[in-house]
């Protein structure tokens, strides 16, 4: 046997078998990030404190307003009442077209509270009839409120 034998008979059963699960590897990689793209997409937008207070207001802890814009979905709790340190997150159920929107504070606690207008925003939803249910940090039903999608 040559060495340009053994050379050839290395590619064949060495080379060739790694290009191939490589290739293999980055095509279920591009799948998985194209499935994962197909998941909820959002951010949360978190203004700034109005008014800050070291003692708990007298009026509930604001509102529900949805707004349309296309296909994208913007869920504001305006005048909500929350620390100063706030870390706005939002999570999503959503069934068909019903949407639990629930908020979450990942900051540390701190010694002062103020108002904010928050918003969520869905991104790219199917058009139709949307039923949105906004859960406060503190477990509390902000709102409940209806919008149509894209149509």
């Amino acid at each position: 046997m040559k060495i340009g034998d053994i050379a050839m008979k290395f590619k064949i059963t060495t080379i060739y078998p790694a290009i191939f699960i490589i290739s293999f590897v980055i095509f279920n990689c591009s799948k998985d990030k194209i499935e994962n793209n197909a998941s909820i997409i959002h951010e949360e937008i978190r203004g700034e404190c109005q008014t800050i207070l070291y003692a708990p207001p007298e009026t509930n802890s604001g509102y529900l307003v949805l707004e349309v814009h296309g296909n994208d979905l913007h869920i504001l709790h305006n005048e909500a009442y929350y620390q100063c340190c706030l870390g706005y997150v939002v999570e999503y159920e959503i069934d068909a077209f019903d949407i639990l929107a629930a908020e979450t504070d990942t900051a540390d606690l701190c010694r002062c509270d103020c108002f904010f207008d928050l918003c969520s925003i869905l991104y790219d939803l199917e058009s139709g009839m949307y039923s949105v249910t906004l859960i406060g940090i503190e477990s509390d039903t902000v709102g409940v409120d209806s919008a149509m999608v894209g149509g």
